[in-house]
């Protein structure tokens, strides 16, 4: 799993200077970036509503870490990414003016059965170097970039960029850890797919 997050800091409204960060590879030690899935097969409602996951994996090179599947009758599968920056770099004076959630795509390629949409949410782990299956439901619903990427525009062999919005860039944090995910546009609004 590959996520990036770029800044563009405007100190004293004098220059411009650019952060980058990226989550921790295997092993974590201040940030992490994997996925939570359920799997329990079910109505919509008790899929995407559950507390905690069925599957948590902080490891994984690759992988899909948004998956969305039904049988036909029930849904059998939601997975959820979770992709934790340390951006305690920046100087707390800093204004963060522009950044940018990248995520790369992975060469599997992408299946779109259901006219899904993807974009950053934020998420709130129990762990900033760790996930487990009772992150299933910590992420957020409010869109933090006003451009959602629809999975037959994402591109698999290249980064997918997401340049966030003012509530995004609110919730970067200069003296910790920034915590961002990304889920499809269903489940964020609770909105089952035909």
């Amino acid at each position: 799993l590959i996520g990036k997050l770029g800044t563009n800091i405007v100190k004293g409204k004098v220059g411009q200077t650019i952060t980058t960060v990226y989550p921790d590879a295997n092993p974590e030690t201040t940030s992490v970036d994997g996925w939570v899935t359920n799997t329990t097969t079910g109505t919509w409602a008790a899929i995407r509503g559950a507390a905690d996951g069925t599957t948590a994996d902080d490891s994984a090179a690759g992988n899909n870490p948004l998956v969305l599947q039904e049988n036909g009758t029930n849904w059998t599968d939601m997975r959820r990414g979770f992709y934790l920056f340390d951006t305690s770099s920046i100087p707390d004076g800093d204004t963060v003016s522009a950044a940018t959630v990248s995520w790369h795509g992975h060469s599997d390629g992408t299946s779109d059965a259901f006219s899904q949409s993807i974009n950053v949410y934020t998420t709130t782990p129990n762990s900033n170097t760790a996930l487990v299956i009772g992150d299933y439901d910590q992420i957020g619903t409010v869109i933090q970039s006003d451009s959602s990427i629809t999975v037959a525009a994402w591109n698999n062999t290249g980064y997918n960029d997401f340049v966030l919005n003012a509530t995004g860039r609110g919730n970067i944090s200069k003296t910790t850890i920034t915590k961002f995910g990304f889920r499809f546009s269903g489940d964020a609004t609770n909105t089952e797919p035909t």
